[in-house]
């Protein structure tokens, strides 16, 4: 029997573990915010979220032979001491790339309708890996003008940061880290204050990506943000500052909760050696329920197809449901908003079939695109 202990926010997983999960075992749910090191003991396998820090002070004194995150970072795990304690540990990389893909996307939307962006501006990408080559292979599809960096890539496409600070508009899509050769921690800081005038910097990635200070201080700077410094009390005076702001929900579409879910629990069976041959057949694309004439019409008036991006995810009324929120509020409240974002799938999970009977002249690259990646 494998005891297998797990956040009750991580979806689909008795789903997961039937599917796939070839021995006998047990799962017991926890609350992040309420587990302690003693309903630990007798757990073969923990599974979790970013919500909670996995280190040496929670597993001490256990049996638990694996750790797996069903999300994307990892920072939450201290892998350092899992593997001096011989616990097998994974993450899921990619999981809800498309979701945060899917944000910016609708940021750019959101700046379009505002009249702060148009598609003859130009667009910097920092980080090239899961989202930022879909971001760039999306975006090129739509003749925008854009570049990438990546100093840990070997790629002729690629520019330096200099290049991309030159952009019109600059997003990131790097992994926190405070040592190497191209540490991320405060790598947009006070010594680009002049770079940035006047431009747009969207952030998806870690709140210490970018200083905070540059943000309050900077009159002549647009930024949206999705991660904070110090969640979940993140400073007001940036969230205020900020264009847009929410609290961290950029990859909580359907999709990314679900493939972060199969992720771990795959390689949790890996790891006990019981993993099944999965019979889960191909999911068809659903129905795009908001009028393809929407999104003809979005790509003649502004070379972009808005719909297909905000319709599913409202922005703007996430943004003012966090920028109300009062300092003695920001903890308890940030978690509630994350916990009950809107439901929302990624766009690419809907099929835009027929599009090319209502204009045959429309650029289809985008939706080329969608199949190719």
């Amino acid at each position: 029997m494998i005891k297998i202990a797990a956040d009750s926010h991580i979806p689909n997983l008795e789903q997961d573990l039937a599917e796939f999960f070839g021995a006998e075992h047990s799962l017991q749910y926890f609350e992040s915010d309420q587990l302690r090191p003693n309903d630990l003991k007798d757990v073969d396998a923990l599974l979790v979220r970013s919500t909670l820090r996995v280190d040496a002070e929670l597993f001490e004194g256990s049996q638990i032979k694996y750790v797996g995150s069903a999300t994307a970072g990892m920072n939450h795990l201290d892998t350092q001491s899992l593997n001096d304690h011989n616990i097998a540990w994974s993450h899921a990389p990619g999981c809800n790339a498309w979701s945060v893909t899917h944000y910016v996307m609708a940021v750019l939307g959101e700046l379009i309708q505002e009249g702060l962006f148009n598609v003859r501006q130009s667009i910097g990408i920092i980080g090239y890996g899961n989202i930022g080559k879909r971001l760039y292979q999306l975006l090129s599809a739509l003749n925008i003008e854009v570049y990438a960096c990546d100093p840990f890539l070997k790629d002729s496409q690629l520019v330096d940061l200099e290049q991309i600070l030159a952009c019109d508009l600059i997003t990131i899509h790097v992994p926190y880290s405070t040592a190497g050769a191209h540490p991320t921690r405060e790598m947009i800081n006070q010594s680009h204050e002049q770079a940035l005038k006047d431009k747009i910097l969207i952030n998806t990635s870690r709140g210490g990506v970018v200083s905070e200070e540059l943000v309050v201080a900077s009159e002549d700077l647009i930024y949206i943000a999705d991660v904070w410094m110090d969640e979940p009390t993140p400073s007001r005076a940036v969230i205020q500052k900020a264009f847009i702001a929410t609290p961290h929900i950029a990859g909580y579409s359907i999709e990314g909760k679900l493939n972060g879910t199969t992720m771990v629990v795959k390689e949790c069976a890996r790891v006990f050696k019981c993993l099944k041959d999965s019979s889960q057949a191909h999911k068809p694309l659903l129905d795009w329920p908001d009028g393809l004439e929407n999104i003809v019409r979005d790509m003649h008036g502004h070379g972009f197809p808005i719909t297909l991006f905000n319709s599913e995810l409202e922005l703007r009324s996430i943004s003012n449901a966090f920028k109300a929120l009062q300092l003695d509020q920001l903890a308890a409240r940030f978690k509630d908003l994350r916990a009950n974002h809107p439901s929302r799938h990624d766009f690419n999970a809907y099929s835009f079939e027929g599009i090319i009977d209502l204009d045959e002249s429309l650029n289809l690259n985008v939706f080329h695109a969608l199949k190719e990646l």
